[in-house]
């Protein structure tokens, strides 16, 4: 995967289409009439239908009306808040959202808007992060009254799109078919492998019954425990493996990474 993360098309694609087979051509074909009408102030509907082959009904809409397709507007929003193109010097707050809403979060199917739950408003690295990117932050009613639930606090769904593109699914993880680990943390740095690897743990590794070790016990798939046990242990230089309970951080592990538990008697 390229260094620069979250492109255009992907962001684009997200969105529906409506007429379109793909979010990404009704862009281009905006961006084109658009460009051609600023440099061409008197070209007609049909030169300007021509030159982007877009129908005639969306150049209407486009220059006489003003209007800008949602995707469009989805787009500068995200170029504002420099959401596209991220590299791994850059990807921090993104990061910590992606390991956040894969282990503590969910991602609305309807409307993209994602939701985390965490320990504490102090010192939220969710929160924080949501503030670095530039949405804030707000809590939300969970209707459980156990651990605080928090979002976006605007352009909610922006940044459940990024994240979606980033690799976190839609909707319910447990039955997310080909759940799988971020492609971008392949190449990762250690520092951003070892970030997720922190943020996961701190929200789904509990104390295990027989050692010093730690348990993550969670509905997901069983490639998506291998691939995250995987990760771990390159991190961690220790043994993490995968059991019917879940994936299995060794003691050494746990040590390693700096979640040290008191030795069973």
């Amino acid at each position: 995967m390229p260094d620069a993360h979250v492109t255009e098309p992907e962001f684009a694609r997200t969105y529906d289409g409506g007429a379109y087979d793909d979010a990404w051509a009704a862009v281009k074909q905006y961006r084109r009439v658009i460009a051609y009408h600023r440099d061409n102030p008197d070209a007609g509907i049909a030169e300007l239908m021509r030159i982007s082959g877009a129908p005639r009904n969306s150049v209407v809409s486009w220059i006489d009306d003003g209007a800008t397709p949602l995707v469009a507007q989805g787009l500068y929003k995200a170029h504002d808040y420099k959401l596209l193109g991220v590299d791994y010097d850059e990807i921090t707050p993104l990061n910590i959202l992606v390991a956040a809403a894969l282990s503590s979060g969910t991602i609305d199917a309807r409307n993209y808007q994602p939701t985390f739950t965490v320990e504490s408003l102090e010192n939220s690295l969710v929160v924080n992060s949501l503030e670095l990117v530039g949405v804030g932050s707000q809590e939300l009613e969970n209707g459980t009254g156990d651990a605080p639930t928090v979002g976006p606090a605007e352009d909610a769904a922006i940044i459940g799109r990024t994240l979606h593109v980033l690799g976190v699914p839609l909707g319910s993880k447990t039955n997310a078919g080909e759940l799988s680990l971020p492609s971008y943390l392949e190449d990762a740095p250690n520092a951003v492998r070892k970030r997720f690897v922190d943020i996961y743990l701190q929200n789904r590794g509990q104390p295990h019954v027989d050692n010093a070790g730690l348990a993550i016990k969670e509905d997901r798939p069983r490639t998506y425990q291998e691939q995250l046990a995987s990760l771990i242990e390159s991190v961690a230089g220790e043994s993490v493996t995968v059991a019917d309970s879940g994936v299995m951080v060794s003691a050494d592990a746990a040590r390693a990474l700096g979640f040290e538990q008191p030795e069973t008697v």
